[in-house]
């Protein structure tokens, strides 16, 4: 026996059996067209259906004699169906409802079919468990797209940074960059320590900073970071690294240079008197870098 829901529906008359008289509508409730006196129906109060149109109007399984089936706005469902429809589930993209059945996703507190709802840089239907989707300021993007249009890109591979970024921490140097492409911008080296130097907007190893910032000492060839003597020439040294090239003692005030060795005053003299030679009295400046 055919019978309908008890939740707001009227018991389902009895299903006609094949080959039954022709009841007094001549045209089948399902899909319009005329019934002859030849064709298989079934008859429910009023409604008539050509057997074959007498099925679920969505998933489209036959409806039997044992089978419940259930009436919502003039079509036939199946109770799985029935349940999707009556609570008006439908499809943003469609405007279909979505069955039981089928796959759907939610976006912006709206369903859809899979498939239905597209990206909206690229168009691409969206599927979250293929491609991903993201939300983004009242519009849903698919993942990859999201990622390069609004993602930071690294500053060194220029890729999107989607998960663990660096950045400086006093603000000193702008951008972020992916972990395993934070380094040197001369050597590429990583910073071990965390520790790093900023010139010119750019992060950089403590020698190749101090090589660009012309603050390696003449003497040692090592960064200078603190006190610094500079010659006139705009050499630098650590202030225990300018020496006189004779006596070795720092040299804290006059120099003179000849055949590009440093002397103090004292030794300068005695050079002159012996081998006549004349050399620049000059001075240095002390600072801090």
């Amino acid at each position: 026996m055919s019978k309908m829901s008890t939740e707001d529906q009227k018991p389902a008359p009895k299903a006609v059996q094949p080959n039954t008289p022709l009841p007094v509508a001549n045209s089948c409730s399902a899909c319009g067209k005329g019934i002859s006196r030849s064709e298989q129906v079934v008859n429910m109060e009023s409604r008539c259906y050509h057997r074959r149109c007498f099925h679920c109007a969505l998933c489209a399984v036959e409806f039997n004699d044992r089978q419940t089936c259930y009436e919502h706005e003039g079509k036939l469902f199946c109770e799985r169906d029935y349940r999707v429809v009556k609570k008006r589930v439908y499809c943003s993209g469609c405007d279909k409802p979505l069955t039981a059945h089928q796959e759907s996703m939610k976006a912006l507190g709206k369903q859809y079919h899979v498939g239905h709802l597209q990206c909206y840089h690229c168009r691409q239907p969206l599927n979250p468990k293929t491609i991903g989707l993201v939300e983004h300021q009242g519009r849903v993007f698919c993942r990859e797209d999201f990622k390069h249009l609004f993602l930071p890109k690294c500053r060194s591979c220029g890729l999107p940074v989607e998960k663990e970024a660096v950045s400086a921490l006093d603000g000193k140097l702008q951008g972020k960059w992916h972990r395993n492409c934070f380094g040197c911008q001369t050597c590429h080296n990583a910073f071990p320590d965390n520790t790093f130097y900023v010139y010119d907007g750019a992060p950089y190893c403590k020698r190749h900073y101090h090589r660009l910032n012309n603050s390696l000492c003449r003497s040692c060839d090592e960064p200078i970071e603190g006190p610094c003597v500079q010659t006139i020439e705009g050499w630098r040294y650590h202030p225990v690294c300018l020496s006189c090239s004779v006596c070795r003692i720092p040299i804290t005030d006059v120099y003179y240079i000849h055949e590009n060795r440093t002397y103090c005053e004292t030794h300068m003299l005695q050079l002159q008197r012996s081998r006549n030679v004349r050399a620049e009295r000059r001075q240095t400046m002390f600072k801090n870098l």
